[in-house]
This record gives structure tokens, C-alpha cells and sequence, in this order.
């Protein structure tokens, strides 16, 4: 069974965390909660409360196949946090997947895993992404890296998700029981 961390932090767009969660645990994708800050909840960008179940120091990219940062406001506040750019290291030098959304995938291009790497982001976050090689779609997979451009493109997100872990027959499989047209 594929098993991943989903990174929470303070003002993230919860949307494209509980979505995500959701979808990858109707595949059956043990999702971890983890958080940036030492508490037992994240606060997102819209004042929703989420319980996480382990802080960020606790995780070991040789226990989880890959990992997920939600975009929002609280990006910004990412930058420079050498715990998470060095799990993202960690986790693309053993060739595992690694997933942004929105305005995260611009934490993947500081810690230098996107460089030659075709993704999607927000249109204005554009920080640290100028060796990658950025798309117009709604959700892409380049290699070892999966990104998606907003919330409105969190199910094909999750559903990438899904093939990059799963296979393509899995995605559609689920992307049958969502009714996805």
C-alpha cells in the first residue's frame, strides 16, 4: 500500500489539502498529516481548522512513497525553512514523488528539484522557478515531480497523484466513483 506526508502550515489553502486527502484515501493511499509548526491543528487561509497528526521534525521520507505541499497565503512563509527544503532533497535524491500546488511548487524550485522540470503554478507566484519549465494546464507529472496550478485544479491534481502512485488504471478507476465527465 502507497503511503505519502501532506505538509500543513499556517494559512494553507485548504481546499487543495482536504480534496487531495480525500481523493487519495478513496484510492486507498495511507495519507499522513503533518505540520510545520509544533501543534496539533493548522489554521487555513479561510479560518478552517485541521487536526495533523505529527510535526514535521518526526518525518523520514524512507517511511512514505512521496509528499504534498497545499499552496495559499502561507507559502510565503515556506520560504527558507530548511527542515522542509531538506525533506524535499531527501525525498527526490531516492527518485520519490514530490507534489505542489498553487503557489507551493515555487518551495520545489528553492530547494532546486524543479530545475528542467515541466510544471504548473499559480499565475503570480513566481518566485525560484526560472530553470523551470512552466505549463499552461490544470495538473502535469514531469518525472518524479507532480504539480497542479490551483484549487480549481485539485481533483486532476489528486487524480495525478493517484497515477503517478497507482497507475493510470487506478486514476480512472476513481475518477470513475467521482464522476468526473
Amino acid at each position: 500500500m502507497k503511503k505519502v506526508a501532506i505538509i500543513l502550515h499556517e494559512n494553507f489553502e485548504e481546499s487543495e489539502a482536504v480534496v487531495t486527502i480525500d481523493i487519495l484515501r478513496r484510492s486507498e493511499i495511507i495519507v499522513d498529516i503533518y505540520n510545520i509548526q509544533d501543534k496539533d491543528f493548522q489554521v487555513g487561509s479561510h479560518n478552517i481548522i485541521v487536526k495533523t497528526e505529527y510535526n514535521i521534525e518526526s518525518l523520514n521520507s524512507v517511511n512514505y512513497d512521496g509528499i504534498i505541499i497545499p499552496g495559499g497565503p502561507g507559502v510565503n512563509d515556506l520560504f527558507d525553512n530548511e527542515v522542509l527544503l531538506n525533506l524535499i532533497k531527501d525525498f527526490n535524491s531516492s527518485n520519490k514523488m514530490i507534489s505542489a500546488i498553487c503557489a507551493a511548487p515555487q518551495i520545489l524550485g528553492q530547494a532546486g528539484v524543479i530545475d528542467g522540470i515541466k510544471i504548473v503554478k499559480f499565475p503570480t507566484s513566481n518566485k525560484y522557478l526560472e530553470k523551470a519549465f512552466i505549463q499552461e494546464k490544470d495538473s502535469i507529472i514531469d518525472k518524479n515531480i507532480v504539480t497542479g496550478s490551483s484549487i480549481g485544479t485539485v481533483v486532476p491534481f489528486a487524480l495525478n497523484i493517484i497515477e503517478y502512485l497507482q497507475g493510470k488504471e487506478q486514476k480512472e478507476k476513481i475518477k470513475q466513483q467521482l464522476v468526473i465527465i
